[in-house]
């Protein structure tokens, strides 16, 4: 049974339209991740905020990432593309060690997998450029739009099932967990949270049965997401509880980068159902080619590539024109050396014109149409158009007298080269196979303390392997695969002895620094994504370090100094004794809102540095912890 499992799994093919999907939304995340950095670049990579950055100008290096990831979502040079992709997202998500969270260790393994997958088959400019480059008189080309299923399952496996597995065994050993407070702790913490969800925190029975819900679900996932029945029940849930994760916690690319893999269960069906629903029945526009035009031919090539929703007809000159009424009187010979378009009540467009009224009936083309339309441009327009379509309007193009190269089709993947059986169908299986071994391997030496006993992990061969993994095996790991541990949320970790939050509030302008709010929850500002991690876990956190809480919060306060215009600024630092808890209470968040704040100090900032103020109070707080 199991090997015909992994035998169906292996080599199932399935349409590609889903892994297209997948890569332009993950682009559109990683664009939103690459976004936030670029603003906040300050905070996170200048070695002093606003006067020195340090050896690496972020701003340039994360601008050219965009323009890369931009290629991406477009399906632009696609191989070359992830593998750029790749190496840019290993140097920066593998060494930002004071902002790093966990969706950087995701976006390194997502962009490993990606340069070995065929993720620009549909929906993509390279397969409009192969298309193009391929198609010749009367031999349109069609690239092949089936693909090896596993390139969707493998990346599930290793960016959720691994993580859960993980995940899932260190929450064995958490009791916050196995007393089903694993939902409900971290969302009733004002620090942790961005919305007040108390409606649903105040129901017991239902957080206790989500807590637990997590745990069966993330246990049983890596084994039963490769059964089809199971998959469309998990997207379902693991969509649920990601959005759960958006509402609740600071962390939007973290919960939708997991949505975007989620979406990769998708059955490839629903994809194709939905691109044929917008696809319009009945097109309005004909667009008349010449069908013996090699550059005609590659033009029709180009318009189909982008009528998404269908709304333009190509036809042949030769074939169809006497059947439009609107061509009376107009000899053959000018229907073939210019192009034309007739809509449905018959209105003709001659050359520039005919693209111009082409765009306007694709619809999302629309604003491009009425673009090309202003004085002007339209000139422009024109005379690039006369420019390139001179020869043609002078001298009909066919094969005989036009210079258009002409390409054999691509070798077939099923093609065999060197040696028997040697194909990249085949070595695409035995590659993904190779690296399902691997990874699972590598997790579970890191997971090594949660499988074996603890007196095998604290025998003189158990810490001697611990050394060797923490020292060989897991960094280069980490750091080029995103194959790391997951302690999400662990009481032990996050939680126990968070007794205190701070709120500032700048003297000049009587604005609160947007990283808690007056009910200590985080605002939609700087505590947020990695800068949420950063402030929350290693700034302000629950082992208060004077002195790295100082380091750590002036460079938010050096971006706020220069966000408001300010020369030099002076802060109030208030104080929020809070409590964590081993049982649920009801309204425990509101509780912890409720609770008054109290002067622990000032803070000024100026041009050469800054400098705290503490009072004594405030002072013996820090020594105690």
């Amino acid at each position: 049974m199991i090997k015909a499992l992994i035998d169906k799994i292996f080599n199932a093919k399935v349409d590609a339209i889903g892994l297209s999907v997948f890569r332009m939304f993950y682009a559109a995340v990683l664009l939103c991740e690459i976004l936030q950095l670029i603003k906040f670049r300050s905070i996170i990579f200048d070695a002093v905020p606003y006067e020195y950055s340090g050896e690496l100008n972020a701003g340039a290096f994360l601008s050219f990432y965009f323009a890369v990831v931009l290629m991406l979502f477009f399906g632009l040079f696609t191989r070359f593309t992830t593998i750029v992709n790749y190496i840019f997202g290993a140097i920066l998500f593998g060494f930002m060690f004071k902002f790093e969270y966990h969706v950087f260790f995701a976006y390194v393994g997502i962009n490993f997998l990606m340069m070995f997958m065929p993720v620009s088959r549909v929906f993509s400019l390279d397969s409009l450029f192969e298309k193009v480059k391929y198609t010749n008189i009367g031999r349109p080309y069609r690239p092949d739009r089936k693909v090896l299923e596993i390139n969707y399952l493998v990346v599930v496996f290793t960016a959720i099932g691994l993580v859960y597995f993980d995940s899932v065994l260190r929450k064995f050993s958490s009791p916050m967990w196995t007393d089903g407070l694993g939902v409900w702790m971290p969302s009733s913490l004002p620090m942790v949270v961005w919305n007040d969800t108390s409606v649903l925190l105040n129901q017991e029975w239902l957080v206790k049965f989500l807590g637990y819900l997590v745990i069966v679900f993330e246990f049983v996932f890596i084994f039963l997401f490769w059964f089809k029945k199971f998959r469309v029940p998990f997207l379902l849930l693991g969509i649920f509880f990601h959005l759960g994760i958006l509402v609740a916690y600071p962390i939007p690319w973290f919960a939708l980068t997991a949505v975007v893999v989620y979406l990769l269960l998708v059955p490839q069906s629903f994809w194709l159902g939905i691109s044929g629903f917008f696809k319009s029945k009945n097109p309005s526009y004909q667009f008349y080619y010449d069908a013996e035009c090699p550059l005609c031919n590659k033009v029709i090539v180009v318009v189909k590539h982008f009528d998404v929703f269908n709304k333009i007809e190509c036809l042949t000159v030769q074939g169809h024109a006497t059947e439009q009424p609107a061509f009376k009187g107009i000899p053959e010979m000018d229907l073939l050396v210019n192009i034309y378009g007739v809509d449905k009540k018959g209105k003709i467009a001659i050359g520039f014109d005919a693209y111009v009224a082409l765009l306007k009936h694709m619809i999302y083309t629309f604003p491009m149409a009425l673009l090309l339309m202003v004085p002007g441009i339209s000139a422009i327009g024109r005379k690039i158009y006369n420019y390139v379509a001179g020869n043609r309007l002078t001298e009909r193009c066919t094969s005989e007298n036009c210079l258009m190269p002409h390409f054999s089709s691509p070798v077939s993947e099923t093609e065999d080269f060197l040696v028997a059986g040697w194909n990249r169908l085949n070595l695409t299986k035995k590659f993904w196979k190779t690296m399902i071994v691997v990874f699972s391997i590598a997790q579970l030496i890191i997971v090594n303390n949660f499988i074996f006993p603890k007196a095998v992990n604290d025998s003189p061969i158990g810490k001697a392997f611990t050394t060797v993994v923490a020292h060989a095996i897991k960094p280069p790991f980490v750091k080029f695969t995103g194959i790391t541990g997951h302690p999400v949320f662990m009481y032990h970790v996050h939680f126990e002895g968070y007794n205190h939050i701070f709120k500032l509030v700048c003297t000049e302008n009587n604005k609160v620094v947007p990283l808690l709010d007056n009910n200590g929850m985080v605002t939609n500002s700087y505590a947020n994504g990695s800068m949420w991690v950063n402030y929350t876990y290693r700034v302000s956190s629950r082992g208060l370090d004077k002195k790295m809480y100082e380091q750590g919060v002036s460079r938010y306060l050096r971006y706020f100094e220069h966000e408001n215009h300010l020369n030099s600024s002076h802060y109030k630092i208030y104080v929020k004794a809070i409590e964590t808890t081993d049982h649920w209470q009801k309204d425990f968040l509101h509780n912890q809102m409720k609770k008054p704040w109290q002067e622990a100090g000032t803070c000024t900032l100026e041009k050469n540095g800054y400098s705290f103020s503490w009072n004594d109070k405030m002072n013996a707080i820090f020594a105690a912890d």
